[in-house]
């Protein structure tokens, strides 16, 4: 029988750390969402943002590139919004294409799907509120979350790089991939 370790491809102390994490992310926006009730919509993006933010391997260039792809659909959701209101068919076809192009062109493929999701988000939630400053908030809820994301994925590279005395690289590049022991070893 394989360990969890061989079974999952990660260490039992990369699994907990990585739900720790996520803990402190659903923490920190259910806290916000507690404490700003009249906010709750916005609030709720944030949420879903952290947790899309934070990474198992504290790679912050994934967490920045997220940011930046939800930052580019909202940007193209908002400019669809005001090509035609209420959108239809035709005007989400051109904001998808339009969205796959530019992430394309600024390298950011890997991330598509979340600039996609962004994009389709703002058109179709907003269509149904039918307000520009609906689009242009969500936009802020996910920068906002993308850096509280950001920010959890940092202080835990550093708390793992002092636990394990190494210095991590640079805030935008990956964590430096050094084998860290499993808890079963």
């Amino acid at each position: 029988m394989k360990s969890f370790s061989q079974a999952a491809g990660v260490s039992t102390l990369e699994f907990g750390e990585y739900n720790v994490k996520c803990l402190v992310g659903v923490t920190i926006g259910y806290l916000l969402l507690k404490a700003f009730p009249q906010e709750y919509g916005q609030l709720l993006w944030v949420l879903i943002s952290i947790l899309l933010s934070i990474t198992a391997d504290n790679n912050s260039k994934v967490a920045y590139d997220r940011m930046k792809a939800n930052v580019l659909g909202s940007t193209i959701g908002l400019f669809v919004f005001f090509l035609h209101n209420p959108s239809n068919l035709l005007t989400i076809c051109i904001g998808v294409a339009l969205t796959i192009a530019v992430c394309f062109k600024m390298k950011l493929m890997d991330v598509s799907r979340t600039a996609l999701v962004a994009f389709i988000i703002v058109v179709l939630y907003e269509k149904a509120h039918g307000t520009w400053e609906g689009a242009r908030d969500r936009m802020a809820s996910v920068v906002a979350g993308c850096l509280i994301g950001l920010v959890i994925n940092y202080v835990f590279r550093m708390m793992v790089g002092a636990l394990y005395g190494y210095i991590p690289t640079s805030v935008g590049a990956p964590a430096k991939q050094e084998r860290k022991p499993d808890a079963g070893e």
